[in-house]
């Protein structure tokens, strides 16, 4: 029940941002990362540009519960941009990010993860024009990770009764996409 909420409020807001393209002095774009999407996390971006070298962007993003690398992600990231080529959505670009993410991993071999984290952090990127309305777009990030988790042996199925039991810090990538993006 909660996931259809979670994905009916996106769909609102994507169908609210869609209504932005009148105005002449702002740009939008939707894009998905293709990279997650090789985690079979479904994920979804809007940038909005802000001013004539600054942008926006807010990601949202979702795993199934099997997945090929073991690894279930539920979070958001919101992301400012300053463009240095000039023109916003086009070429170089630099950014402050914060990252909020819910987890549970089994990493390898070892013991399994879940938890919850939060990070800031910085982001550096290039968009490549590839059309009149299309853009690839690489980017990648790295910050400081606060994680409150659950840390416990592979096998224990009930893990969410167990008390939270590793807490702590890392600098961490916090972003590494190659993103398919449509302006509007």
């Amino acid at each position: 029940m909660k996931v259809k909420s979670f994905i009916f409020k996106i769909f609102v807001l994507a169908v609210m941002a869609l209504q932005c393209n009148d105005a002449a002095a702002q740009l939008l774009a939707v894009k998905t990362n293709a990279l997650l999407w090789g985690n079979l996390t479904p994920n979804l971006s809007m940038e909005l540009v802000t001013t004539k070298k600054t942008s926006l962007e807010g990601t949202v993003f979702y795993s199934l519960d099997n997945t090929p690398f073991n690894t279930q992600l539920m979070g958001a990231q919101a992301e400012m941009r300053y463009w240095i080529s000039g023109r916003p959505m086009n070429r170089l670009f630099v950014g402050v990010s914060l990252s909020a993410l819910r987890y549970d991993t089994t990493l390898g071999i070892g013991n399994r993860h879940q938890g919850d984290a939060i990070a800031p952090g910085i982001v550096y990127g290039y968009a490549l024009p590839v059309g009149n309305r299309w853009n690839i777009e690489f980017a990648a990030g790295v910050g400081y990770f606060w994680y409150n988790e659950r840390r416990y042996n592979k096998k224990n199925d009930n893990i969410w009764a167990e008390p939270y039991n590793e807490h702590g810090g890392r600098m961490i990538p916090t972003k590494l996409c190659v993103s398919c993006a449509y302006l509007f």
